[in-house]
């Protein structure tokens, strides 16, 4: 007698979590085109107020700045990071914020 069981360690593959795309004529009722001439007046956007950061609420980092800079600057930029982390307990410090914290900081001294 043998019973059927499941591995006991299941490998996913990260396609499968993804849902399935609902069916043609679903999708056809959700329209990413401008709206036309005879549909409700489209509201103005809310513009969220800046955070202590100087983001926006809810804005990411998420474009890429490339520069280029001396190494020297960068293992400071690492150490820092890694000791501010280390200090505070904020995992949310890291390379990206800092370097946007300092162009932010060198663009409102200049009144930019």
């Amino acid at each position: 007698m043998s019973v059927k069981r499941e591995p006991a360690i299941r490998k996913t593959h990260p396609a499968e979590l993804i849902p399935e795309r609902p069916p043609r004529g679903e999708s056809a009722a959700v329209s990413t085109t401008q709206p036309s001439v005879a549909s409700e007046p489209v509201a103005p956007a809310v513009v969220q107020p800046a955070g202590a950061s100087g983001r926006k609420e809810g804005e990411k980092l998420s474009m890429t700045h490339n520069t280029r800079i001396k190494p020297s600057t960068k293992d400071r930029l690492r150490r820092g990071v890694d000791k501010l982390r280390y200090e505070t307990g904020d995992r949310e410090i890291s390379e990206a914020s800092m370097t946007e914290a300092a162009l932010e900081e060198y663009l409102n001294a200049r009144g930019l």
